[in-house]
């Protein structure tokens, strides 16, 4: 099963940590930058930029930062792609505008922009080819090229590719157990051959991210993860290696996140029935929902799914929300959220009228 966003929620609960977003700007900045910025002074800013019909294939953080007392800001795209984007330079420049301009409206009085940083996360499966500046996308003919090159864009961006590190490297870096374990799911996730034989590589990992404080979470959305990215990872079998490295409660979390997505299947299923408008789409919808083994009808069944779609792609969910959500006993108001929630780009405009 496919889930829209099925790198978002892992990437967002662990780099919206701002030790673990420290530790991976610190391995990845070059080391003259890296050493002069005040990471007491890091923050995590609001929104995203990038375009809103590449959500399956991305995801974005802002933060901002100083040095030497100087405001600077770092954007990170994470590139969900198994291959590198030719247009990254072109595109981060649009990016890049977009936060430009929200910086602009936020600070009207000001008459310059702080410095702005660009940074991929990627996980490609052949190494990261794509160009690194705007200067690169240029058709410059050898004898033009001093005379052009100093009006044209010049941006540059730094990339982190995981699939160019080792694992010793990604342990090493000054992260939680869980910002590890993230960045190790995302360079293995899709082996299907030798997963399971690498959680038990991770066991001391794992055992920190269980024994944490918000562990059973955590460890939620790692099988999350796990789930949706990796077709030869079942419950089952996930449950099977997990288990014995961690203690019995951990069979709960992983039927738990299992459950969570038959609803959202069967939830994706309906909102896409509905929004097409055609009989097979709903046809489709009740038998995903009753493959997977979830009968239609009930208010907390919605509510449920409701608030797995939001998990899954990402979004911040209030707790004033998440109360109105799971308090609505209303299933055709359910289903209205249900069907908006497919397609908003934020949970708070599932609920405007």
């Amino acid at each position: 099963m496919a889930s829209t966003h099925p790198h978002d929620a892992l990437f967002h609960k662990v780099f919206s940590q701002l030790d673990n977003a420290a530790g991976q700007l610190r391995a990845v900045l070059p080391h003259q930058l890296a050493s002069r910025i005040d990471w007491t002074s890091l923050r995590l800013e609001d929104g995203h930029y990038f375009d809103d019909q590449l959500a399956e294939s991305q995801s974005d953080l802002l933060y901002s930062a100083r040095i030497d007392g100087h405001l600077v800001t770092i954007y990170v795209l994470f590139e969900h792609q198994s291959s590198p984007e030719p247009w990254m330079p072109l595109r981060l420049h649009r990016y890049l505008n977009r936060v430009a301009e929200r910086w602009r409206a936020d600070h009207p009085q000001a008459t310059r922009l702080p410095p702005m940083l660009a940074v991929v996360l990627a996980h490609t499966e052949a190494g990261w080819t794509a160009a690194m500046s705007m200067h690169e996308l240029f058709d410059l003919p050898d004898d033009l090229a001093p005379l052009l090159r100093p009006y044209l864009p010049q941006l540059r961006y730094i990339v982190d590719d995981l699939s160019a590190r080792s694992d010793e490297e990604l342990r090493a870096r000054a992260m939680s157990a869980l910002g590890i374990m993230a960045l190790l799911f995302l360079r293995h996730g899709r082996d299907k051959q030798g997963f399971l034989d690498l959680l038990r590589q991770w066991a001391d990992l794992l055992r920190a991210v269980w024994h944490a404080q918000d562990g059973r979470e955590a460890l939620g959305i790692l099988v999350r993860y796990a789930l949706l990215a990796n077709d030869a990872a079942t419950r089952q079998n996930l449950s099977d290696t997990l288990v014995p490295l961690l203690d019995p409660a951990a069979h709960e979390v992983v039927m738990t996140e299992g459950e969570r997505l038959i609803q959202l299947g069967e939830a994706r299923g309906q909102a896409r029935g509905r929004l097409e408008g055609r009989a097979e789409g709903r046809v489709e919808g009740r038998a995903e929902g009753r493959a997977e083994g979830r009968a239609e009808g009930r208010a907390e069944g919605r509510a449920s799914a409701l608030l797995a779609i939001f998990d899954a792609r990402g979004f911040r969910v209030s707790r004033a929300l998440r109360k109105r959500v799971t308090s609505c006993t209303d299933v055709a108001t359910l289903d209205r959220w249900i069907a908006r929630a497919a397609t908003a780009d934020s949970a708070d405009k599932v609920f405007d009228q």
